[in-house]
């Protein structure tokens, strides 16, 4: 190999990536779009989840005294006469209103009345009665928020965690439900924006010459292929460089707004050099799935043969993702130790995870980048091989 010979490739490799508008985008403003979008339509999604289930409209009340009233006056909740009780019912079951809270007539005397061995045996208890729909999810929020309001007013003979200066009962990381989060959605998010850069430029960057006939021109000129290989590698992983650090632009960017979003109130406490060690075991992740698309590309026999078959692997990533965002398997995948290093790409996204969740050993994350390393250098190997070989360069 001659560093000049590949030298010279990468940057004609390059200079064709970023004089191309269409591939310039698609480095540089596709992975950040990608995940920023896919960021803030998940939050908006739970936004809206947790807006429906918690705002109070179309919600009345019948016969409630003035001390409860007041109560459900604060949250939205409007006072119906009694004559209304069948149309508003009609209406919940309509899907037109949410909630009806009906009081006895006599509420107030019945608790003035009541004893305790009435109490005991279940009689003579006042009953007050919640007409809402299941079927509606706004119906149900209200449904709990109602309940939680008429549980909040009914007598108490001690409390469970009551307020104390400077004491938390919650012996864990209160930021812990947001990182978990973080933890499970951006690995996949980060890897498919990613992976659909890199395909797109491997196919047309060995499968597109072949397909144009600019390879076999390369080919017959004084450069060693194994160098030709290695420029076009070298080439494509600076350009997946670019594509992951628009990518973790977008995650950094979106995560206060995601933050707010889903109403969590973390204090994110990421710092520079987590920032940088998520950046550096996605790189070597991204290194290993390039040079596999790489390989693709040269054994394909056209662009649109290799991006067939490489989102192939695009489905074992989503896959491999789901698994480490189901809890079922957590247990499981904790209990493969140290194998869970040593798997190219695996390791990225349970390292990513562990990072995200400020549970990391820096020792997991040196042996999974460096394994990442060391399986990518053996496909790129496996390609200037392929490249040597005249039926595969020729599509015979």
């Amino acid at each position: 190999m001659d560093i000049r010979d590949i030298s010279t490739i990468a940057r004609k490799e390059l200079r064709s990536f970023f004089t191309d508008k269409i591939i310039l985008i698609q480095i540089l403003l596709l992975p950040f779009a990608i995940v920023f979008g896919y960021s803030m339509l998940m939050g908006g999604m739970s936004s809206s989840m947790i807006d429906s289930a918690t705002k109070v409209e179309k919600a009345y009340y019948i016969n409630a005294p003035e001390s409860i009233s007041k109560a459900f006056d604060e949250i939205g909740m409007k006072s119906v006469p009694a004559s209304d009780l069948e149309k508003i019912k009609k209406q919940i079951k309509d899907k037109e209103s949410n909630l009806l809270l009906v009081f006895p007539e006599d509420f107030r005397k019945q608790l003035t009345d009541i004893n305790i061995a009435d109490v005991k045996e279940g009689k003579n208890i006042p009953d007050v009665e919640i007409w809402y729909n299941s079927e509606k999810t706004a119906s149900n929020g209200v449904y709990s928020t109602v309940k939680e309001i008429l549980n909040s007013l009914q007598p108490k003979i001690f409390t469970v965690n009551a307020e104390k200066d400077n004491v938390s009962h919650n012996l864990g990381d209160e930021n812990y439900e947001f990182r978990h989060i973080m933890g499970t959605i951006f690995p996949m998010m980060v890897f498919m924006a990613i992976f659909m850069v890199c395909m797109n430029l491997a196919a047309n960057s060995i499968a597109g010459d072949k397909e144009r006939g600019f390879l076999n021109t390369m080919l017959i000129t004084p450069v060693k292929r194994s160098s030709i290989a290695f420029g076009k590698s070298v080439s494509l992983f600076t350009a997946s460089i670019l594509g992951s650090l628009s990518a973790f632009i977008g995650m950094a960017v979106s995560l206060p707004q995601l933050s707010n979003s889903i109403k969590i109130d973390a204090d994110m406490t990421y710092s520079v050099s987590e920032y940088i060690l998520l950046f550096v075991i996605t790189i070597t992740a991204i290194f290993v799935l390039t040079a596999m698309l790489m390989i693709i590309s040269a054994l394909a026999k056209d662009v649109k043969q290799a991006t067939t078959i490489a989102p192939i692997i695009l489905m074992v990533l989503i896959i491999a993702t789901m698994l480490t965002m189901n809890d079922n398997f957590s247990e499981m995948i904790e209990g493969l130790g140290f194998i869970n290093n040593i798997i190219p790409v695996w390791n990225s996204f349970i390292m990513m995870q562990h990072l995200l969740q400020m549970n990391y050993s820096m020792t997991d994350v040196l042996i999974s980048g460096g394994v990442n390393l060391v399986f990518a250098a053996i496909l790129i190997v496996i390609l200037g091989q392929l490249f040597k070989n005249e039926k595969i360069v020729n599509n015979t």
